[in-house]
């Protein structure tokens, strides 16, 4: 277009006052059309004037919604660009920003050049895009921080180990500046073999037969010290054929201590296999606490069952209390809640000597039912890994335990077994000695053959090496029978019963009571007894006394050649094989005494104020005579009493309301002459009496006691007949001996003795009832049919054990025999 020549038009005036309405020259529209790349044409105000079709393509817009807008609203890091000191002084430098009007980002560097046209300044930018490079960038901006704030180490390496990158994780590793280590050969900080081996590897990953590589290995650090390391590396290759290594490296030296903890552990664990008790257990677990996981104070309490506690093992604190019991406490509470506790420093805690506030972290746990474990945390042992260390520690501690239980019990149960094996066999064997001895008793018609058969019959089994009886004399134990080697025994000790103690016989004397002494090595020096024993290989003894019925017949002692050789079992057996023996003593005694030549009547004095028949007179208000007794199968007896002077009514029912009586009758309803049968249970002056042998006369009650009439065999040794009365009587005194007809009192004895093996115990029953309750009297005092009613049976069952026992009686009288 041609200008107007002089001058100018009205609107061609406003286009120059007007910039930004006024087109762009003419030939910075040409340059921009042939420009091969996109071209903005700018204002100073960044006013888009021109641009070619490449920059609308590039803003993916028509040349009309691009030209006359600001250029920051397609260029936005262009929006505080003053392009006039953008180019001043050196023109050219690109600008960079993102490129916001196309669908896809894109990145863009525009080179601005000042362009002068009618005195106003305009700006050519030449647009480049540059969004690949931008992403890469970004990309290798992006990796470096990465790879900065990881905390493994990152390294690349050249094809002769030379370091080309490192991070700052590997600086801190090594203790060496990213200056010194980058252009470094890698021996800075490894062995030449290591460096070998790596380059082996990479040979591998260069031709394919393998991808990653991992050494573990230690790095010297720059204060000249070690440092445990695992890396992981490959290879890369590059566009000009070479290729780098690139690796991660990793500080292991908390993987290294927690594989040595758990080496230790493992090793304690093993140990923890050959513990025998729960308390070596605990000790074991406290050292591996303090020495391998180093904890400042650690202790455990096992449970005692015995008296329900919880008993301290070790620990650091020495006011800690040894034991904890139920109660308000820490400790307490885990064990029986089977809970763990972690207490915080600050907080409060109870160990059994009361509350105390935790100067640093504290747990308490439970070990199932075997106690608690007790642990005090350092500031350095509050990670998770100690954590982890001391729960594997409490579950290797609960397991332990566990197994010393189990074990312990095992063992217990084979140890009660072998000795239950034992005891069997022992009692076997002894039960086969009381068999033999039991014969003995049955066959033995004297008192010596029944002692002497006992010593025997002990002495010759494996278990007692010597066995002796002795009986009390005034002063002293007198031996009446012994067996075995070493009889000397008896001669070498006293047997004095005038001083407390003494051998274990003689104690059983004083005491009447079963002597035992589970080791004489005891005491050596305190009783001469011992000391001859033991000479002769006597470990322990028994002693019983051969009682019966209240009656102490002598003492039986036992010698054994062990220590404890007498436990409950054997104490049992021979408490009961005391009284068979005894029994049987007093079974030939009182045969003895019925049997034999001749007869001796015992007029006697005692006292007995809780008798039958003290409290019966007592009651009537008169003197009881009982003029017989019959002693019953089932241990009751049957007493004939004569009471004078008295109602035969009351006299029945005073009778009926004793306690004792278990029936009463009156034979004879006489006031002054009254005769009555009554049947007593319990101990009796009468039973006494024929159980020692004798025959009832009488027994008369009295102000000042009772006074017994009996009549026992010539044979009757008095004195000891009357002490054993004494023994269960007091005050025995013998009034009268009145000694019977040697001729008269031996047919007697033997008519009565002859009659009682012929008949049975009830027809000696009936024929003793009949006889004494004045069957036979004329008048009869009493009936066939009332003896019937007091002896529970039938008149017949009566009259026939009547007849015959009158006709054995005649015969013994008349007959050949």
């Amino acid at each position: 277009m041609e200008k107007p020549v002089g001058g100018t038009d009205e609107n061609e005036q406003a286009a120059r006052d007007t910039p930004a309405q006024q087109s762009p020259p003419v030939l910075l529209e040409t340059l921009a059309a042939r420009m091969p790349e996109p071209v903005v044409v700018t204002a100073a105000d960044g006013e888009i004037r021109t641009g070619n079709d490449h920059l609308c393509d590039l803003l993916d817009s028509d040349p009309s919604d691009v030209f006359g807008r600001p250029i920051a609203e397609f260029f936005p890091d262009l929006r505080d660009v003053d392009l006039g000191t953008h180019c001043s002084p050196s023109p050219g430098t690109p600008l960079t920003s993102s490129c916001s009007a196309s669908d896809t980002e894109r990145w863009v560097e525009i080179a601005f050049e000042p362009q002068q046209w009618d005195g106003e300044e305009l700006y050519l930018g030449i647009v480049h895009d540059i969004t690949e490079r931008h992403e890469r960038t970004e990309m290798l901006e992006q990796y470096e921080r990465i790879v900065e704030t990881i905390e493994d180490g990152i390294y690349t390496l050249d094809e002769g180990f030379t370091m080309q990158t490192v991070n700052s994780a590997v600086e801190s590793m090594t203790g060496y500046d990213k200056d010194t280590l980058v252009g470094s050969n890698a021996t800075l900080l490894a062995d030449e073999s290591v460096i070998e081996e790596a380059a082996e590897m990479s040979r591998q990953f260069i031709e394919g037969e393998r991808d990653v590589g991992t050494l573990t290995t230690d790095l010297r650090t720059a204060d000249g010290d070690t440092l445990p390391i695992e890396t992981k590396f490959t290879t890369y290759d590059r566009e000009d054929g070479s290729y780098r290594q690139v690796g991660v490296v990793r500080d292991i030296s908390d993987r290294k201590r927690f594989e040595e903890t758990l080496a230790a552990l493992h090793e304690s664990t093993r140990k923890l296999l050959h513990t025998e008790t729960k308390t070596a257990v605990a000790e074991q677990i406290l050292d591996t606490a303090v020495d391998v996981l180093e904890l400042p104070d650690v202790e455990i309490y096992l449970f005692d069952r015995s008296d329900n506690t919880l008993r301290s093992v070790g620990g650091a604190e020495a006011d800690r209390s040894a034991s904890v019991g139920p109660g308000q406490s820490t400790v307490w509470d885990v064990f029986v809640q089977d809970s763990a506790v972690e207490v915080a420093p600050g907080e409060r805690i109870d160990l059994g000597a009361g509350p105390v506030t935790a100067d640093a972290k504290r747990l308490c746990l439970p070990l199932e039912d075997h106690g608690v474990f007790y642990i005090e945390l350092g500031e350095q042992h509050s990670d998770a890994r100690t954590r982890e260390m001391v729960d594997l520690l409490a579950a290797s501690a609960e397991a332990a335990l566990a197994r010393v239980d189990r074990e312990t019990t095992l063992r217990e149960r084979e140890a009660e077994r072998r000795e239950q094996n034992r005891e069997l066999r022992r009692l076997k064997q002894v039960n086969a000695i009381i068999r033999r001895i039991d014969q003995v008793l049955v066959e033995a018609e004297t008192t010596e053959e029944i002692e002497q058969a006992v010593c025997d019959q002990l002495a010759e089994s494996q278990w007692f090496s010597f066995a002796w009886i002795g009986r009390q004399d005034a002063t002293e134990l007198v031996p009446r029978a012994w067996a075995g080697d070493t009889a000397s025994y008896l001669d070498a000790i006293s047997l004095s019963l005038e001083r407390e103690g003494g051998p274990p016989a003689v104690q059983t004397a004083q005491s009447e009571a079963m002597t035992i002494v589970p080791s004489v090595a005891d005491n050596l020096r305190g009783d001469h007894w011992r000391t001859e024993a033991l000479s002769r290989e006597f470990q322990s003894a028994l002693s019983i006394p051969l009682e019966y019925d209240d009656f102490v017949y002598g003492v039986l002692t036992v010698y054994a050649e062990q220590e404890d050789g007498f436990d409950e079992m054997l104490q049992e057996v021979f408490a009961e094989l005391g009284e068979t023996i005894a029994n049987a003593i007093r079974e030939v005694e009182s045969r003895q005494r019925r049997a034999g030549d001749g007869t001796v009547e015992l007029e006697l004095s005692l006292s007995a104020p809780q008798s039958f028949l003290t409290h019966l007179s007592d009651r009537v208000g008169v003197p009881v005579i009982c003029e017989g007794a019959v002693q019953r199968s089932d241990g009751a007896i049957r007493l004939f009493l004569a009471i004078s002077d008295c109602d035969p009514a009351v006299v029945e029912e005073e009778m009926l309301s004793m306690a004792r009586v278990d029936t009463a009758r009156a034979i004879s309803t006489d006031q002054l002459d009254g005769l009555y049968e009554v049947v007593v249970t319990g101990q009796t002056v009468a039973e006494t009496l024929l159980e020692q042998g004798g025959r009832l006369k009488t027994i008369r009650t009295s102000t000042g006691g009772l006074t017994v009439t009996v009549v026992v065999s010539g044979e009757t040794d008095v004195r000891q007949f009357v002490e054993q009365l004494g023994e269960r009587y007091a005050d025995v005194k013998l009034i009268a001996r009145r000694d019977g007809t040697q001729s008269n009192g031996q047919r007697d004895s033997t008519v009565r003795s002859a009659l009682e093996e012929q008949l049975t115990d009830r027809q000696l029953e009936v024929l003793q009832t009949a006889y004494l309750s004045g069957f036979f009297d004329w008048p009869r005092e009493t009936t066939g049919q009332e003896i019937a009613v007091s002896l529970d049976v039938s008149q017949p069952t009566v009259n026939r054990h009547l007849r015959v026992s009158e006709r054995k009686l005649l015969e013994l009288v008349f007959g050949d025999s």
